[in-house]
């Protein structure tokens, strides 16, 4: 410290931080009393898909000219096949 005698002696070298956790209440009773409280829950809503991912993916944006785009469309419905299968 900068050595400065600010006036509270040697009262703040016998502080020492508590060594007991406070219990911990169960979750759901915690939400219950939030619920007869009127408080709502704040944890984010899982999002349900349909389909399970099977490898990351990355995002892939383009504008090809209009010509090229219809040869792809028509590429994809003669083969039968979704964007992205190819």
């Amino acid at each position: 410290m900068s050595g400065k005698d600010l006036g509270f002696g040697g009262k703040l070298a016998n502080i020492t931080p508590n060594k007991d956790d406070a219990p911990r209440n169960p979750d759901a009773k915690v939400d219950e009393i939030g619920d007869r409280h009127g408080f709502v829950p704040r944890e984010p809503i899982q999002k349900l898909t349909r389909r399970k991912p099977s490898a990351p993916s990355a995002n892939l944006n383009i504008r090809p000219p209009d010509t090229s785009f219809n040869r792809f469309l028509q590429f994809c419905e003669k083969n039968r096949m979704s964007y992205p299968r190819l």
